[in-house]
């Protein structure tokens, strides 16, 4: 699992430093430029070993299964891949409509930080599939649901285990969207609506991937999250960003 998380993070340090986050930080703007991108993959990386071992120590003993690490069949349905699939371009799609719905009462800001330039698409997406797909996944289902669940469990005891095991997907959910709010923070103002925007649109994926998680294993999870990047990708180049 380390090593999947791990392709995450060499895509993210693929990936130049957002301006808007080396204007807001000087010291680290005054680095080498691979530099800047080591000190902002460390905290993933610091994460995703953190997160695989603790998934490697507890998602078994609640339930929760990985084809990589061997918990869960070998040989799975097609229906579970296009199922996840399925989910995660509803996200996307949910994602984009709400944006859209709302978009003039974003702030500049906000504006000018997702429309990305066209010849950065193709390395946000890259992030996207790989950082978002593999590295998130390990971090937020992996290690923090994983441990979330193992908690509950010992809280409300195996009579409860549904209860528990929904708790810890709402939880983890919601961990994952607060997660997005200090790299957001650093390159944007904060407001009311965007906070919320954040919280409840990645809480919404969060639902899903976890929900996959505990129905099939990571592995789906995983595949509706990159499905999710997939869906943004498409629909912002289909409709001019």
């Amino acid at each position: 699992m380390l090593a999947v998380g791990l392709l995450g993070i060499i895509a993210l340090m693929g990936q130049a430093p957002p301006a808007a986050l080396l204007a807001t930080a000087p010291e680290l703007a005054a680095l080498p430029p691979w530099a800047q991108r080591a000190v902002l993959a460390l905290n993933p990386l610091l994460l995703v070993m953190a997160a695989s071992a603790v998934g490697a120590a507890l998602a078994h003993r609640v339930g929760l299964r990985s084809l990589l690490a061997g918990t869960a069949p070998a040989r799975q349905p097609p229906r579970v891949w296009t199922a996840s699939v399925g989910w995660g371009l509803f996200v996307g799609i949910a994602v984009q409509v709400v944006d859209r719905l709302l978009s003039p009462a974003w702030s500049e800001g906000w504006r000018a930080l997702v429309q990305a330039p066209p010849d950065m698409a193709g390395s946000r997406l890259v992030v996207g599939l790989l950082y978002g797909g593999l590295a998130e996944e390990v971090i937020a289902r992996w290690g923090a649901m994983s441990l979330l669940a193992w908690t509950l469990l010992r809280v409300f005891g195996p009579a409860h285990a549904r209860l528990a095991l929904g708790l810890a997907v709402a939880l983890s959910a919601l961990v994952f969207g607060a997660a997005h709010l200090p790299v957001l923070a650093a390159q944007v103002e904060l407001d009311t609506m965007l906070v919320a925007r954040t919280l409840l649109l990645n809480g919404l994926g969060g639902v899903v991937y976890g929900w996959l998680f505990c129905r099939h294993h990571l592995e789906a999870a995983m595949a509706a999250h990159a499905a999710t990047h997939l869906a943004l990708a498409a629909l912002q180049a289909g409709l001019g960003g």
